[in-house]
């Protein structure tokens, strides 16, 4: 639990959302007083917290993590609810910025690792094994504005509650992807890495080596015994008319998005 500039604890997401979202300007304003960091995006439910534990645990990597919620522990700091003395190098996960993600441009001394993850195993975490506040917040910010006309006409009339998880989801991973594409463009290609999460299981021994030397950050063999494969059976336990929608609304940002990994 910490306490906030507001006086208030922020001890989760919604406190987080409610207290420093709703009334600070900038979510990452002091992340240029931690120097040469790494931040690890990408929509959520997309390995995210894996990776960012793993390298904020590795040789040479400041481990600043107080609570059980790491990207929580970033937020706090680099929105400046919480005082800290940088001493070394630090990896944040920062997929909380959603809307907000235009702050990466102002920002541009960091490294920056986007996983991208396929829309079938995202959306079904998101809609299975996901609280609700946080795929509404994540639709509201990031998924509104890729609606259909159809369903915009049902949100007008019943409010969220007119979108079913499983679409809200859908839409919540287009707009979350593709922010990649304004990131590309707008980011030095040096400092941003775009990596596929189901290679990185995959082939772990090979691209973990690849990537900690693109960050320039020592690797240890024992880095990928870490990382566990059973996360690639989440889509199978769709049934064949989720796959259908997520095919349908899902798969075209998904397949553009491919064509930007730099990390193979």
């Amino acid at each position: 639990m910490y306490r906030g500039k507001t006086g208030k604890d922020i001890k989760n997401w919604k406190s987080f959302s409610r207290d420093v979202r709703g009334t600070q300007e900038c979510l990452l304003g002091h992340l240029d007083e931690f120097p040469d960091s790494v931040l690890v995006t990408g929509c959520q439910r997309s390995g995210g917290t894996m990776l960012a534990g793993l390298i904020t645990k590795s040789e040479g990597m400041v481990n600043y993590q107080l609570g059980d919620d790491g990207e929580l522990d970033a937020a706090l700091l680099l929105s400046g609810q919480v005082s800290h003395e940088p001493i070394g190098r630090y990896c944040f996960q920062t997929t909380y910025l959603n809307e907000r993600f235009s702050e990466y441009l102002e920002h541009p001394a960091h490294y920056i690792i986007w996983l991208l993850r396929n829309p079938h195993s995202v959306v079904y975490s998101m809609v299975y094994n996901w609280k609700r506040f946080a795929l509404n917040e994540l639709f509201l910010q990031c998924g509104y504005a890729e609606m259909n006309y159809r369903d915009r006409v049902r949100f007008q009339r019943f409010g969220i509650l007119g979108i079913p998880p499983l679409r809200r989801a859908a839409y919540s991973y287009n707009g979350k992807v593709s922010q990649l594409f304004k990131l590309r463009e707008g980011y030095a290609k040096d400092r941003l890495i775009v990596l596929d999460y189901d290679n990185l299981i995959r082939a772990k021994e090979r691209l973990l080596p690849i990537l900690y030397e693109r960050i320039h950050l020592a690797y240890d063999s024992g880095y990928a015994a870490s990382i566990s494969e059973r996360s690639l059976n989440k889509k199978n336990s769709l049934r064949d008319r989720e796959k259908e929608l997520i095919d349908a609304v899902c798969m075209p940002t998904y397949n553009a998005a491919l064509i930007l990994v730099n990390l193979v």
